[in-house]
């Protein structure tokens, strides 16, 4: 069983960092196939072609590569990049089997509207980026899309909360959180001067009715003295 989605890649490269500083120029990635008892085999990806496999594949998809004619069941195992500008410089692709079980990373997208979260003057704060999973190859997540519109202070959503898919394990406890409404410091303030005014009106009232009880038992005192 092959994957649906194909990059041809050459081999024949020079190595070194010249060979593969020439290479980058002319819009050509080195990168590297290995896995499954093979020797590594050095190889070549055009930058565009690989782009769009990429961005149509995601970052845990099957992809055959296939190397001068030959095809190669992959998944992208690693990816160097250039910290200035960004472009990928190097691509490790792992050999697989279909069946075969792999731990990946998968991102975590929050979707809907955490409207009660809002309400309580809170907002969506994401505590887990990505999910550790165990899952076959050909059944592996893009992403997990979690619906935060039932969520609140006091009911975050967690691992329990994703659905996973057929042979899909999360390596996290199931109570692991995902999401959580946090205060922000302008609704405490807020809370916290509201429960002050409170506080010091309970205060007045308390010395209020501390005045009346006098002037309630001053009176008495002078109605016994006329009675005497």
């Amino acid at each position: 069983m092959s994957s649906e989605l194909k990059l041809e890649a050459e081999t024949g490269r020079d190595h070194g960092s010249r060979s593969a500083r020439r290479l980058r120029r002319s819009d050509k990635i080195p990168a590297i196939l290995y896995g499954q008892g093979s020797e590594p085999l050095s190889v070549t990806l055009d930058r565009l072609k690989f782009r769009a496999t990429l961005n149509a594949a995601g970052p845990n998809a099957v992809i055959t590569l296939d190397v001068d004619g030959t095809d190669y069941l992959t998944i992208v195992k690693n990816m160097q990049r250039d910290p200035i500008a960004n472009r990928v410089t190097h691509v490790d692709f792992m050999l697989i089997d279909i069946d075969q079980r792999l731990t990946v990373d998968v991102p975590i997208s929050l979707v809907g509207d955490a409207a009660v979260v809002r309400q309580e003057g809170a907002v969506v704060q994401q505590q887990m980026m990505t999910l550790t999973v165990e899952a076959p190859a050909g059944n592996i997540p893009q992403q997990f899309e979690v619906d935060i519109s039932e969520m609140s202070i006091d009911n975050p959503v967690r691992v329990s909360d994703i659905a996973f898919g057929s042979g899909v394990v999360p390596q996290a406890e199931e109570d692991a959180l995902i999401a959580i409404g946090q205060r922000s410091r302008a609704s405490i303030a807020a809370e916290e001067e509201a429960d002050v005014e409170g506080e010091e009106s309970d205060e007045l009232g308390e010395g209020a009715e501390a005045g009346e009880d006098a002037a309630d038992d001053a009176d008495a005192g002078e109605d016994a003295g006329d009675n005497s």
